[in-house]
């Protein structure tokens, strides 16, 4: 299973628990700076995200990014993601970036959670 955050558009914050200066999403961003955006903090069902081993991070409808996750901080009541980029070449990336959005439904959610056939 993995976690599915749809990033919003792209925009300045401030005191950010992570530090960012900025969040979100915008055309021709790397994956490394997607997932730099999009791994905290979010308001998570910790015991449900405890069980996820992948984050999906799209933006634009498309999966930009897969990232393995390792670790969940809690940042009061948000939850940072700890993990590593999944790479080309690995059945998750090469199956989701660059793809439609996984999850199909009407929700103005960002985080939802997917099951993945692919997932080793």
């Amino acid at each position: 299973m993995a976690i599915r955050i749809k990033l919003g558009r792209y925009r300045t914050v401030h005191g950010d628990p992570l530090g960012r200066s900025c969040v979100g999403y915008f055309p021709g961003m790397s994956p490394e700076d997607v997932w730099q955006a999009g791994r905290g903090v979010w308001k998570l069902d910790r015991r449900r995200a405890e069980r996820e081993g992948y984050a999906l991070l799209v933006g634009g409808e498309l999966v930009r990014a897969v990232a393995d996750i390792a670790a969940l901080v809690e940042h009061g009541d948000r939850v940072e993601l700890v993990g590593k980029l999944v790479g080309p070449g690995e059945s998750l990336h090469d199956a989701y970036v660059g793809s439609l959005d996984p999850v199909v439904r009407p929700s103005r959610n960002p985080v939802a959670y997917v099951a993945l056939p692919e997932e080793p």
